[in-house]
């Protein structure tokens, strides 16, 4: 006859338990995980509309923004080129999208 014995699985269970808990935090801490809000907005840059023919327009810098914008479904998707992974919508001053038109550059013949 064989006897089996009866391991105490509390003990597994806690250290599982305090693992994934340690784990969270040290992440968390370390700035690995991200919790975001739906009700803030991460402000990626300010942007203003400069009107063509004023005088703000011709003392416009040469070099670009970090920013790159693409027109996804219609709307205006901003890329930030200095944070990886980093994209948002163009919105005005009353949390409303800015649109965009799809356009395709003509062929040089």
């Amino acid at each position: 006859m064989s006897q089996t014995q009866e391991i105490n699985k509390l003990p597994i269970i806690l250290t599982a338990i305090i693992t994934v808990i340690a784990t969270v935090t040290v992440l968390h801490l370390y700035g690995y995980l991200n919790f975001v809000n739906p009700e803030k907005g991460l402000e990626l840059a300010d942007y203003r509309v400069v009107t063509v023919g004023s005088e703000e327009a011709g003392s416009l810098r040469r070099n670009p923004a970090k920013h790159e914008a693409e027109c996804v479904d219609g709307i205006l998707v901003l890329h930030a080129s200095n944070m990886n992974g980093l994209s948002g919508v163009l919105k005005d001053n009353r949390d409303r999208v800015v649109r965009c038109v799809n356009q395709t550059v003509p062929l040089a013949e």
